[in-house]
């Protein structure tokens, strides 16, 4: 089973923050590098699960992004290709966190595969 997660693009990381929390009353946790998550419950971010996340503009990241949870980037991206999809890119380590790659599916909508970290 898979887990469907959001990545929000901003052109200024700090404004877009300030943004979903004032207004939503999202919590938001900054990483040590250029992302932020987000829970849309209000409580605390738990880097673990949460809800979402903000991620600077990208070529691929222009509109709101479904990321989804798999067991293996690799084999899932493999799917995506035989399905009529296409990979955008080489599939990247984020942190301590897991793996993400960008994929676009049979309809062109870009896609992020995640695949947490198995401590």
């Amino acid at each position: 089973m898979t887990r469907v997660k959001f990545e929000l693009p901003a052109d200024d990381l700090g404004r877009a923050t300030a943004f979903y929390r004032d207004v939503f009353g999202w919590s938001v946790q900054r990483l040590p590098f250029d992302y932020v998550l987000v829970d849309t419950d209000g409580e605390p971010v738990d880097v673990a699960d949460a809800d979402g996340g903000i991620s600077p503009r990208t070529e691929f990241v222009q509109g709101p992004v479904l990321i989804i949870d798999v067991p293996s980037v690799d084999a899932v991206a493999s799917k995506v290709v035989e399905a009529g999809g296409a990979v955008l890119n080489a599939k990247e380590r984020v942190g301590d966190y897991g793996f993400s790659q960008y994929v676009k599916d049979s309809e062109g909508t870009v896609l992020c595969l995640w695949e947490s970290v198995r401590g």
